[in-house]
């Protein structure tokens, strides 16, 4: 069955005041679709610009399976990146946050 079609069924079939069917928990599938469909299409708030005080600031966080980095540049402005190197995908920044 369609994963979708399983999750849409199993919200049609939900009653009020009870929490969601154990998928919703515990299925890797339901967790892939959720993050994919939801949490990687909006912005997220992943952090607040007072974290980063000046040029070469930068605060690392996962949001899902990708590793970010936010960084404040030499003009002030904050840019984000996935933390992870083009060439062999190693992380680029291993420590929480930094200068």
């Amino acid at each position: 069955m369609d994963i979708r079609n399983d999750m849409l069924r199993l919200l049609k079939g939900r009653r009020q005041g009870f929490s969601l069917e154990q998928p919703f928990y515990t299925d890797p599938d339901y967790f892939k679709l959720d993050m994919e469909l939801i949490w990687y299409r909006d912005w997220l708030f992943i952090g607040h610009d007072c974290e980063l005080p000046k040029p070469g600031s930068y605060i690392t966080v996962q949001v899902g399976d990708y590793p970010v980095v936010l960084v404040r540049d030499q003009h002030g402005k904050i840019n984000a990146f996935h933390n992870s190197c083009r060439h062999r995908g190693s992380r680029v920044c291993n420590t929480e946050k930094g200068t």
